[in-house]
């Protein structure tokens, strides 16, 4: 595989002075940076190769990998830099990840989100690492008088097969710089690889587990306060009155101040903070949501479903609703971040999946230019698309403007889950029918609890072969924020979707493995759905009252299947075993993609059980773990993965390990009872 890039040395090569010669380039995507600490090192005093703004090798061999991703628990900055480090025919030991701030231009498009990083920046950054490999062999070339094409590389070091002579990356670095820039480079082929494919622990792994990893909330500048807000207790409430004087008098707090988004209380700690904000005396005006309740949305949405498509005459018709609740993302790290506002410029320190989204939120909160706000990027105590939003990156913005100095603002567990940007609630009326044991009508009328009308059917979007299929999405408004979850729409139309393809199958009297295989449009799911049934042991007799689901999904270039076994024990639902084949096109680290499924996994298994955001009185009831139950070690079953790969390019992951794993729990809970489950999270009271 070769892929040919023209560059210009004009605009892009330059050398940098000081102490030792080195240059950088802009990527591929013709982008500049100038970080001088990727140009040289002043410490060692020795020339710093760096072929473009994202690779450097440094004087001691090691060789740094510079991410414009959030890694926010998915460990995309071990695979990415997996990728260079292949190329580029790396000691792996010797790779340096370091992570960017919004200075460093993102490749393949801004934002750590919907599973595209490593779909996006894949192929670029191979590239990266070929073209630094081929200017270090010409100037190993040159230094011995030989042709390029006649050296090898191995593990940092170039290598001479006919003489046995070899030169490290290191010594090489002032040479490489001087070297013209290639004119295309050649891409390892896959069964050539020996870094990519063989799985990889994450770079950070020893910082987290030894408690030096940064996130958002460990940042400290000097001279920095902390500050919480106290928010209303409703979407819409407006503050009526506030007494701080007894918040005042608590040790440590600084001020007390009114807010566009509540009462904020600044302090020299944490806890000084939150005290303070016990203390407050509050009054709220309930506004315009004080009557709004989750039973009133559901009927909201309920209400806004119309005709369905009409289903052919003589077939078997089949009718199920299925409600899907409010979710919250509930990170572990709650939202935080430290602002810093001097003049006419600011520096953040935060947790972000969006640095150039804050970056430019910032600047327009304080009317300065873009370029006057810096963003440092910690490691994220998870995202799932919460950390896309600016609202609280805002907030910090205009409390470190207000106290003319550093804050950091800080959520609790119950700001963080009644301040979301929330999975909306939906509702899904399905329609669909069946002849001659094959499904010869579909159609899903998806409303969801924010802004958008429905506009007429479309595609159905599902991954299976049934003639008119078709889809109507559309919303109805309501005053609670809404945001991206993890799969975005997948979280709900995946699951509506394979309840209902179950209950087909049911009304053909076919199984439903084999009856998603005869509707199934692709090899690849296939492939995934044939494996998982002969992993899970499917059709194998199981005791009463147990019961296996199966469910699958296809997008983000991947596509996944899970079988769940369960079982109806003392009137709850018992997990006992689940089994998932992926497959991830090339997985650049089956740990990480491992890792995914089983993170997936537990946030499908918690949404199919336990967890949901309800309303009541205009706010949310849930505040923390106790009310928004995730599943505990002891609950939950043995997660069996298993990779196969029908793709030489690679899929994304973050999102793909959630969207089949509630249908198939949900499956499973019918194959157990004989009753359908028609309502998120599952109650064995509301079957039917």
């Amino acid at each position: 595989m070769s892929d040919r890039h023209e560059l210009s040395r004009r605009g892009l090569l330059k050398v940098v002075g000081g102490v030792g010669a080195s240059f950088m380039l802009g990527s591929f995507a013709t982008v500049a940076c100038a970080n001088p600490a990727l140009m040289k090192d002043e410490k060692a005093g020795r020339p710093v190769f760096a072929p473009n703004a994202y690779v450097k090798v440094d004087p001691d061999g090691s060789v740094t990998v510079t991410i414009t991703r959030s890694d926010m628990g998915q460990g995309v900055r071990t695979s990415l830099a997996m990728l260079v480090a292949e190329e580029m025919d790396l000691d792996w030991t010797k790779v340096k990840v370091i992570q960017a701030g919004a200075g460093v231009p993102p490749i393949g498009g801004g934002g750590t989100g919907g599973s595209s990083s490593i779909r996006s920046m894949h192929r670029q950054l191979r590239q990266m690492g070929a073209s630094a490999r081929a200017m270090l062999v010409g100037a190993a070339a040159k230094q011995w008088g030989v042709d390029a094409s006649t050296l090898k590389t191995v593990h940092g070091t170039v290598v001479n097969p006919a003489n046995g002579k070899s030169i490290p990356y290191a010594d090489l670095t002032a040479a490489a710089a001087a070297e013209p820039l290639p004119t295309g480079v050649t891409l390892k082929d896959a069964k050539d690889f020996q870094i990519v494919g063989k799985g990889a622990n994450r770079v950070d792994n020893t910082d987290v587990a030894t408690g030096k990893a940064m996130y958002g909330a460990d940042f400290r500048v000097e001279g920095m306060a902390f500050a919480v807000i106290a928010r209303p207790p409703a979407f819409g409430a407006t503050l009526k009155s506030v007494d701080d004087a007894d918040a005042r008098k608590v040790p440590g707090v600084i001020d007390v101040q009114k807010v566009d988004s509540g009462v904020a209380v600044f302090a020299t700690n944490t806890w000084a903070a939150m005290k303070g904000r016990e203390a407050l005396k509050l009054e709220w005006n309930p506004g315009p949501n004080a009557d709004l309740t989750t039973a009133k949305i559901t009927e909201a949405l309920k209400g806004a479903v119309v005709d369905h498509k009409p289903m052919p005459a003589g077939a078997k018709v089949v009718e199920a609703t299925y409600d899907l609740p409010y979710l919250a993302h509930a990170t572990m790290e709650p939202m935080n971040c430290l602002a810093d506002v001097k003049g006419d410029h600011c520096t953040l320190y935060c947790s972000t999946q969006a640095p150039t989204g804050a970056q430019g939120s910032a600047a327009r909160v304080l009317n300065i230019p873009k370029d006057n706000v810096t963003v440092h990027v910690a490691l994220l105590g998870g995202g799932f698309g919460r950390r896309f939003q600016v609202d609280f990156v805002n907030d910090a913005v205009k409390l470190s403007k207000l106290a003319n100095r550093p804050v950091q603002l800080v959520y609790s567990r119950e700001d963080d889950m009644r301040n979301d940007f929330y999975r909306p609630a939906s509702h899904h009326a399905m329609k669909g029918a069946v002849d001659g044991g094959k499904a010869v009508g579909w159609s899903h009328q998806a409303v969801q609890a924010e802004g958008g009308r429905a506009n007429g059917f479309r595609g159905a979007g599902i991954p299976y072969e049934i003639a008119d299929a078709g889809m109507m999405y559309g919303g109805v408004d309501f005053p609670i924020p809404t945001g991206a979850w993890r799969s975005v729409e997948n979280s709900q139309l995946n699951v509506a979707n394979e309840c209902f393809i179950d209950e087909l199958a049911h009304a053909a009297g076919k199984d439903p493995l084999e009856f998603r295989l005869a509707h199934a449009k692709d090899d690849r799911l296939k492939n995934v759905l044939e494996q998982a049934g002969k992993l899970s042991d499917w059709g194998k007799p199981l005791p009463a009252g147990h019961g296996r689901g199966i469910a699958c999904f296809v997008g983000y270039g991947s596509c996944i299947a899970h079988v769940v076994e369960a079982s109806v024990q003392g009137g709850k639902v018992k997990l006992h075993r689940v089994v998932a084949v992926v497959d991830p096109g090339l997985a650049v680290n089956p740990k990480g993609v491992e890792a995914q499924v089983q993170g997936g996994c537990v946030d499908g298994l918690s949404t199919a059980l336990r967890a949901e955001i309800t309303i009541d009185k205009g706010g949310v009831v849930q505040g923390s773990w106790p009310d928004y139950k995730w599943m505990t070690m002891d609950a939950m079953p043995k997660i069996e993965c298993h990779i196969v790969s029908g793709s030489a390019d690679p899929g994304g992951m973050g999102e793909v390990g959630y969207p089949s794993v509630p249908p198939a729990v949900a499956n499973a809970v019918a194959a157990a009872t004989g009753k359908r489950v028609r309502k998120f999270p599952i109650r064995l009271e509301e079957l039917v």
